[in-house]
């Protein structure tokens, strides 16, 4: 339970809590900021609702890739696994191309092929042994992430009641001036700050999808995986809300400062509200903290994007939808081919050495941004179809757990993944601002998956000779691996009730709700 809890929130946090939220609080106002990501939580928690039923009445290796071909059909599992995979090798370089930049802090100079080379090297490492080595190291530096958030959390309490050097007791100071839409009053602008600090939640909360992922290789799943989707909304709350109404506390949102490092693209956390607002209130020392915290975060979180593209991949190999030799395994169960795939694919990265970082993270930002929505969408439509086949067939009592609001919280996830994925990149369409790049970076992923989607379809229809659009209701496979996991669970409850428990277990057991 404590690997799992911990990897949800290694996947879903790295630096753009800390670092990259300081774009959307100038363009959306502190309030604006608060109620984009606000909204943007709850379709993530919908999304959590819709797979918690699949995940836990079938917690097979490819999560929801592998469920989707199956609930729905084959053609369009495929396209929705390689945008996942898409997806999360966006984020791994990403995560590597950011990691340069916070390391840049402390040198400048530093030649990015340098750095991104030994966190290749060391993400490899940590992920080509065997999974409880990867589960184990994962937990302990993911904790550093907890330790940061409730730090800078509790900064921006101390500082805004006057607990600072220059005893400056600021308080909501910024919602007044320029006020909590950055100075916007029209309502058009209004609304606009409100989808941009949406557009950007899209990219930065995450998490259900990971559960989803690692359930094929978790102990007692059945037991296990129910807690850990629950305890989604408390990391939406603790973590995203909690964040964003403190970055819009401690800097203005037309600080400049603040708009001079995102407009000269500052190293490192130089750019962070957090770290501004340390500059201001004259605070020395703990900039570098918070800089090597957020380092450490970037590299538990491409850690985990590596673990999670090759999984990906293994899964599309199980369906035959990839090559067989990603689904080969070393001695300790780890798809070592997968693994080397998706690290090759992260030296992608290396592009910022002649781009320069700040282009290529801009670009990534988009493309994960686009390809999630993707994901989003599909997620919800695995769930209808999932649902239907338990109703049609007279099984919706075989639910070991049932999400909330379900089915409207399907619906929720669909209609606004769908009405923001079209409207993503709406400032492409406005007159002189249009590039090619900013166009294929926020729509090129839609082009792909409906590419994939149309061509196995075809070669399912014509050389296959399956005519077949979208599995009936009735024969969706719900049952096939059900007794295996049963009988599995039968035995990891006996196991875990015969063990004994030492007191590090029950100190583990309680604040990780095992």
């Amino acid at each position: 339970m404590r690997h799992v809890q911990l990897i949800a929130i290694s996947g879903s946090i790295g630096a753009t809590l800390f670092v990259s939220i300081g774009s959307p609080l100038t363009h959306s106002g502190p309030l604006g900021l608060l109620l984009g990501m606000a909204f943007w939580c709850s379709v993530v928690w919908a999304a959590a609702n819709c797979l918690i039923e699949m995940t836990t009445l079938l917690p097979v290796d490819g999560g929801f890739v592998q469920l989707s071909s199956r609930f729905v059909d084959q053609s369009f599992g495929c396209a929705l696994g390689w945008n996942y995979y898409i997806t999360q090798l966006s984020l791994v370089n990403f995560e590597l191309t950011a990691i340069h930049v916070i390391v840049q802090y402390w040198d400048a100079d530093l030649s990015p092929a340098i750095t991104i080379s030994w966190v290749l090297v060391l993400v490899a490492a940590l992920n080509l042994w065997k999974v409880s080595w990867f589960g184990e190291v994962e937990f302990w530096i993911s904790i550093t992430k907890v330790i940061l958030i409730f730090a800078l959390t509790l900064y921006t309490f101390i500082t805004m009641v006057g607990g600072n050097p220059k005893h400056d007791v600021y308080g909501f100071r910024f919602w007044k001036n320029p006020g909590v839409f950055g100075g916007r009053t029209a309502a058009r602008k209004v609304v606009q700050a409100i989808f941009d600090s949406a557009s950007w939640a899209v990219f930065a909360v995450v998490g259900p999808d990971y559960l989803s992922l690692i359930s094929g290789e978790v102990k007692n799943p059945r037991r296990i995986m129910p807690k850990a989707f629950n305890s989604t909304i408390y990391r939406i709350i603790g973590f995203y809300i909690v964040g964003s109404l403190c970055v819009g506390v401690v800097v203005s949102s037309n600080d400049e400062s603040l708009l001079g490092a995102i407009a000269s693209g500052a190293k490192g956390a130089a750019k962070s509200p957090y770290i501004i607002s340390m500059n201001r209130l004259g605070i020395p020392v703990l900039p570098h903290i918070v800089n090597a915290f957020v380092l450490v975060s970037c590299i538990s979180t491409g850690n985990g994007f590596i673990y999670t593209s090759s999984r990906t991949l293994v899964g599309l190999s199980q369906r035959g939808q990839a090559p067989k030799i990603f689904n080969k395994t070393n001695r300790n169960g780890v798809p070592y081919v997968a693994v080397i795939v998706s690290l090759l694919i992260g030296c992608l990265s290396y592009m910022s050495v002649s781009k320069g970082a700040a282009k290529v993270l801009n670009w990534w930002i988009n493309l994960v941004s686009s390809t999630s929505l993707v994901t989003w969408a599909a997620i919800a439509i695995t769930s209808m179809r999932f649902r239907k086949g338990l109703s049609a067939q007279g099984l919706m009592h075989i639910l070991p757990v049932r999400g909330h609001w379900m089915p409207y919280s399907s619906y929720w996830l669909l209609f606004w993944s769908v009405l923001v994925a079209i409207f993503l990149g709406y400032y492409v369409f406005i007159p002189g601002q249009f590039t090619a790049q900013d166009f294929i970076f926020n729509y090129g992923s839609l082009f792909i998956y409906f590419a994939i989607l149309i061509g196995t379809k075809t070669y399912d229809w014509f050389v296959k000779k399956n005519h077949v659009w979208v599995i009936p209701a009735k024969e969706i496979d719900l049952t096939t691996g059900l007794d295996e996991i049963e009988t599995y669970t039968e035995a990891c409850e006996a196991h875990r009730l015969a063990q004994k428990h030492s007191a590090g277990n029950k100190v583990s057991n309680f604040f990780f709700r095992e």
